[in-house]
């Protein structure tokens, strides 16, 4: 144990270069390189590995006539490039509604691909060439929309080489209609403190859906812990604190999450990477574990017009994370997705981050 350590410390200052936890960190060369044919691939927000494959999904419709949604599987060449391998159509619209499915967060669990979509209210943004009286009007509260094709959580399964050979979807819309915490938010747009679910995350059994809104007094986050296929009666909200961010994306590791964090609303913010040890942060007396701890790893410094979204984990050695980390809004193919490797917190080394 001493011998590893000793080593986790060497690897944390040659990846660091003598820095501490929490300065930016610095994305691994060489670039991913995806090929042209990568739907909505300026909107890619999700990603996870499942088998061989590189599974992606984006938060906007792409495809025909752009009313389709659709998970990809990726593969990797032997010259390190990746390749379409197979399309999943997620959600297909006929155009009549105007309505879209987002998928906002993938994890994975044995063969199953879970699709997670935000839940989210919306409200339509101000527009400089529209009239001022429709503008005012936009901000009225009987202008807010529920986007019920959002309201989805899938579960995928597929075979060996890819091919989807199950599928069952589930809202969480009832739940939170009746959840004491969370009904009071679900009429509120998601950029203002609404519901608004960005990550989700596999573990022993459970799934963990990580919530970019509402972020409560006290900078406290909401993450739900639900079973899948009882989540009407298996469901409960643990808290983390991200100091003011939301999650944008969560992955499970072996002692715990990691967490992608950024700003709740559309405004500027710096995104940040922390590790959560999966324990609630609430405080108080009579508590039947220790309170959760979480520590910052790193800022993340997103290409230009960028924004943090997807967050996978690739490989988990004793010492460290290989990481991606895919971005939302990147012109340059290459620019999409990078790799990080990120030291491991080290025992004992906990420090506030609220």
């Amino acid at each position: 144990m001493n011998g590893i350590w000793l080593g986790c410390v060497v690897v944390m200052l040659a990846l660091f270069h003598h820095a501490s936890y929490g300065e930016a960190l610095q994305p691994m060369a060489p670039d991913i390189r995806l090929p042209e044919d990568i739907v909505a691939a300026k909107d890619v927000s999700a990603l996870d590995k499942i088998g061989q494959f590189l599974v992606i999904g984006a938060d906007e419709a792409a495809g025909k006539d752009e009313n389709e949604n659709y998970i990809q599987l990726l593969t990797k060449g032997d010259d390190g490039g990746y390749s379409v391998h197979k399309n999943i159509l997620l959600f297909e619209d006929d155009g009549s509604s105007g309505m879209e499915m987002d998928s906002e967060g993938i994890a994975v669990d044995r063969e199953y691909i879970y699709v997670i979509g935000s839940h989210s209210s919306k409200r339509k943004a101000l527009k400089p060439d529209k009239k001022y009286k429709k503008n005012r009007k936009r901000l009225r509260a009987d202008r807010i929309e529920d986007e019920k094709s959002r309201d989805r959580l899938y579960r995928i399964r597929i075979d060996a080489d890819g091919r989807e050979i199950d599928r069952k979807s589930i809202t969480l819309r009832g739940v939170f209609k009746q959840h004491p915490v969370l009904k009071m938010f679900r009429g509120i747009a998601s950029k203002e403190n609404g519901i608004d679910i960005e990550g989700i995350a596999t573990k022993d059994g459970w799934l963990y859906l990580g919530f970019r809104g509402p972020v409560f007094r006290g900078n406290y986050v909401p993450v739900m812990k639900l079973k899948f296929d009882d989540h009407k009666s298996q469901n409960d909200l643990l808290y983390v604190r991200l100091g003011g961010r939301g999650i944008r994306s969560i992955a499970s590791v072996s002692d715990g999450f990691l967490i992608l964090a950024g700003p709740v609303g559309d405004g500027d913010g710096s995104y940040r990477l922390y590790h959560w040890d999966g324990k609630d942060l609430v405080p108080g007396e009579a508590r039947d574990v220790d309170i959760g701890k979480v520590q910052l790893l790193g800022e993340i410094t997103p290409p230009a017009g960028g924004k943090a979204e997807g967050l996978a984990v690739m490989q988990e050695e004793d010492c460290s994370y290989h990481l991606l980390i895919a971005y939302d809004g990147v012109e340059n193919l290459n620019d999409i997705i990078q790799r990080f490797r990120v030291p491991k917190p080290l025992t004992g080394s906990w420090k506030s981050t609220h």
